[in-house]
């Protein structure tokens, strides 16, 4: 009995709740649970540690785990971060368990007991996910904003992902991906959809889209203003980056008194 407790509090001290070892993953998974994720770590050698999040049933295999210069760090997110030193026995002997066994569509495989498996059955999404957010101006058409769309399947499953397609004249920024949760809802996108420069247009002169920061980071300066800068392209729309005279991207006059103008990293359309 001491030495089960003894176990289980080591467990609870190595793992993380509501926090994520980042810039370390060498492969993602879509498991059924928690436990499933350890069997896949278990099964790489090269996994040091996992971040497992339960709504999105999603499994991070990571080549490093924490030491004392790199650290886990507090997520927003509902990830948990799991040592693989900390794999049970009982996780072990589940290794390979489901790797004969075919599921009818929509369920998975899971191990009840070190000798038993089953399949069970996954939430599905409905409907189309939250509209993508766009970075545009009023200068540009209305219809640009609804005219991306989404993958279309006929069933999607927790841990499935559909792709977006942006609206011609944008891009993706951040991915183009929405999962399926497990509490049979989409998520939110966290990618954009960004205005980019045609393959016609190589200068960017006829860029309208809402980027207002340099490729240094930098924020643009108000065309309609000459605070830091003086200048005479008061013509153009709020503090986005436009390319009046011909550079070779768009650029801006920027808010840092000490640099007066930088060119923008706008993405050219693909």
């Amino acid at each position: 009995m001491e030495l089960r407790t003894f176990f289980l509090m080591t467990w609870i001290v190595s793992v993380k709740s509501g926090q994520r070892l980042a810039g370390f993953q060498f492969r993602t998974e879509n498991p059924i649970g928690k436990k499933e994720c350890l069997v896949l770590c278990y099964q790489h050698t090269d996994c040091l540690s996992v971040n497992f999040s339960k709504n999105r049933l999603l499994c991070e295999l990571n080549y490093q785990t924490e030491t004392n210069d790199t650290q886990v760090t507090d997520d927003l997110e509902d990830f948990i971060y799991i040592p693989r030193d900390s794999i049970s026995q009982d996780i072990i002997s589940r290794t390979g368990a489901c790797s004969n066994v075919t599921c009818p569509q929509g369920s998975r495989c899971t191990v009840l007991t070190s000798r038993k498996t089953t399949c069970i059955a996954l939430p599905r999404c409905f409907g189309e996910p939250m509209p993508v957010r766009y970075g545009y101006s009023a200068s540009l058409p209305n219809d640009m904003l609804t005219n991306g769309t989404f993958q279309s399947k006929r069933f999607v499953y927790a841990g499935d992902k559909i792709n977006y397609t942006c609206a011609a004249g944008t891009i993706p920024v951040g991915g183009n991906q929405v999962p399926c949760l497990t509490n049979g809802k989409w998520e939110k996108p966290t990618f954009s959809c960004q205005v980019c420069t045609d393959v016609t247009d190589p200068l960017g002169l006829q860029y309208r889209g809402s980027k207002n920061v340099t490729e240094s980071g930098r924020t643009c300066q108000r065309w309609d203003t000459d605070s830091p800068h003086f200048h005479s392209f008061t013509n153009n729309e709020e503090n986005f980056c436009r390319n009046p005279d011909s550079e070779p991207r768009p650029w801006c006059y920027t808010t840092d008194p000490s640099v007066r103008w930088e060119l923008c990293g706008v993405l050219e359309c693909k």
